[in-house]
């Protein structure tokens, strides 16, 4: 067995799967082809089920998905955004033979198109399409099929509450951190047909491999960033058992008002947003004993030409671990999304606190039940955040000093090996030698 402290090594080197994905976008920067291939798109798509049109409110939001052999995955994701408060739910199924559409069709507020376009010329589109054509004016929640989104005291926030938030404050967009989901047992042992709620066998997660950069590291896309705190993520547990430094971020949460540029350069980013001053997460349930068959897959069609490193990792790390175990000691449960409040996957400001104590009161919640308690958490988890920040300040700065006096060290035993060396000093010593006899 192979678990996430004993795995293939990978010579030291980490494997970035996102910052290609902003140099090499998957449409090119060319509006005429861009055009064409649109066109493409849209005559070739087939309604196979659901209405093509979808009236709903700014104080509401569809889901919008691109997949395939998803099978899996629809019950828990239908389950999920229903229970999340989703107006509907939009599928574009790209080519699926696993009974991905007769499944998606049984539902009344779901909608599937279909088209065997190859995904790897027209993936990015297809998401653009969706997110144009049915969000415009409008709230979407972009999302693959293994992604179930979560956002900061949804048991006290509603979905239509939550809009509203962002609508009173001007945002168009919401960070959403990525966290990787995984069962206790290994992942062969774990039979995922799609009847049991993946949220029930994958209940474990592990930051301890989590990497931290400034949000603005990936380069100036427009963005105004209203909370400094929100960060940039790397790795995880994918770092842990692939060495992939993976992009622990998405912007999922879309208002297109005509200023936002959606899936811009990469179908995880956006531009010219005004980003909300929480983030949220997508709880990322890759991790299933089909994921060997999957990364097979994808490796043989290379759908993905920006990321094929990524998935020829997996591909051999999957092949020398035929019974991979994930979970490790610092792996945690996940019991409720509000554990996750205070950690740096989940984000927030005073003011979004105090806009969950009024939606609290509002519900007629006793104050000490919950707003209280929330109100507490929260200022213990922001002031351990700044201590943290504070040590890890310190730290960093006394590392650089030791570095700059090391690098003076070896500066001052290069000289003094220049002049022991030299033909100066040779003559002084002669000197001095021949001074004593």
């Amino acid at each position: 067995m192979i678990g996430p402290r004993n795995a293939p090594e990978n010579n030291g080197q980490q494997v970035d799967t996102y910052s290609r994905d902003l140099s090499r976008p998957d449409v090119p920067d060319n509006p005429v082809l861009e055009a064409v291939q649109k066109w493409i798109l849209h005559h070739s798509l087939r309604l196979v089920h659901g209405p093509g049109e979808v009236p709903y409110g700014m104080d509401e939001v569809i889901v919008l998905s691109v997949l395939r052999d998803g099978r899996a995955y629809v019950k828990s994701f239908v389950e999920h955004y229903r229970s999340l408060g989703a107006k509907h739910l939009v599928f574009l199924d790209n080519g699926s033979t696993d009974g991905t559409v007769e499944a998606l069709s049984e539902y009344e507020d779901v909608t599937v198109f279909y088209t065997t376009l190859p995904f790897k010329r027209y993936g990015l589109s297809m998401r653009k399409y969706l997110a144009e054509r049915f969000g415009r004016g409008r709230w979407t929640l972009n999302v693959d099929v293994d992604e179930l989104f979560v956002y900061p005291y949804s048991d006290v926030v509603s979905i239509g509450a939550l809009l509203g938030y962002l609508n009173d404050n001007s945002y168009n967009a919401v960070v959403t951190s990525v966290l990787d989901m995984f069962p206790q047992e290994p992942l062969s042992d774990v039979v995922g047909d799609g009847d049991e709620p993946l949220k029930e066998l994958h209940r474990f997660y592990d930051l301890s491999d989590v990497r931290e950069e400034a949000y603005e590291s990936v380069g100036d896309v427009g963005n105004v960033l209203t909370n400094p705190d929100v960060p940039i993520l790397r790795g995880g547990i994918r770092r842990t058992l692939f060495g992939l430094n993976s992009l622990l971020i998405k912007h999922p949460l879309i208002f297109l008002d005509g200023k936002l540029k959606p899936m811009d350069l990469s179908e995880h980013w956006v531009g010219d947003a005004r980003l909300a001053d929480f983030t949220g997460v997508l709880l990322h349930y890759k991790l299933l004993n089909g994921l060997y068959a999957a990364v097979r897959r994808e490796v043989e069609s290379r759908n993905y030409p920006n990321r094929w490193r990524k998935y020829d990792r997996y591909l051999m790390v999957l092949e020398e671990a035929s019974n991979l175990a994930v979970k490790a000691e610092t792996a945690r449960e996940l019991e409720s999304t509000n554990d996750l409040v205070g950690t740096r996957l989940m984000v927030l400001t005073e003011g979004y606190m105090s806009f969950v104590q009024g939606e609290d009161r509002r519900m007629g919640n006793p104050p000490e039940r919950h707003a209280e308690r929330l109100s507490n958490a929260f200022f213990r988890a922001a002031a351990e955040v700044r201590e943290q920040s504070r040590r890890v300040t310190e730290i960093r700065q006394q590392l650089r000093d030791e570095t700059q006096v090391t690098r003076r060290l070896e500066k001052h035993r290069e000289q003094l090996e220049g002049v022991l060396a030299s033909k100066t000093w040779r003559v002084l010593d002669g000197l001095n030698r021949t001074a004593r006899m």
